[in-house]
């Protein structure tokens, strides 16, 4: 019984004691309190500014970067490819699938799967340049499979879909981890 009534008398305590506390704190005007909330959105509005800054500065250098890839990208297309390194491109691309116009609705698939297996042992090392001239043969691929596309079986053609998709994603992997090489030169700077 003691247990219980010292429990009840300390649980009094403190409900008093809150209840003093919560008291206390209403000791202002309603002046007092505007003056209050309006420091508070001031303070508010200040954060708020220093974000859209910050979000505008980090847009205004992601714009710089995407533009600086771009010209990169326009000075290697001006360039352009040369014929010897197209050749070594295509036949390590494609090894036996290099004359792509000997290429049937049979096997186009199969020289599909070549040219991304040999894409996915390169992307590490590979240069923008590189990517380049896999682009070119990527886009010949892609022109032989739309001169064939009538002639080949379902499944072969889902599996073409299939790899062109990955390739896509391999190259957009490689334009990201470009576009964060330009970041970090620019944050160095």
């Amino acid at each position: 019984m003691k247990r219980v009534h010292l429990f009840s008398k300390t649980f009094c305590s403190l409900a008093i004691l809150a209840g003093v506390l919560l008291l206390s704190s209403c000791d202002t005007t309603p002046r007092e309190r505007k003056e209050i909330a309006a420091r508070e959105i001031d303070q508010l509005d200040d954060k708020a500014a220093a974000a859209a800054s910050k979000t505008k500065e980090e847009l205004r250098k992601s714009r710089e970067a995407l533009a600086k890839q771009r010209e990169e990208r326009k000075l290697r297309e001006a360039r352009g490819t040369t014929t010897g390194k197209k050749a070594q491109m295509e036949k390590e691309l494609l090894g036996d699938y290099r004359l792509l116009s000997q290429t049937t609705p049979e096997n186009l698939k199969d020289a599909y799967i070549y040219f991304l297996q040999q894409v996915r042992d390169r992307r590490e090392v590979w240069t923008l340049e590189d990517w380049d001239y896999a682009n070119a043969i990527y886009k010949q691929l892609n022109d032989r499979e739309k001169q064939l596309h009538y002639d080949i079986i379902l499944r072969h053609a889902t599996k073409i879909k299939a790899l062109q998709a990955e390739y896509l994603a391999l190259e957009n992997s490689a334009d990201l981890k470009d576009y964060q090489r330009i970041k970090k030169e620019q944050q160095k700077q």
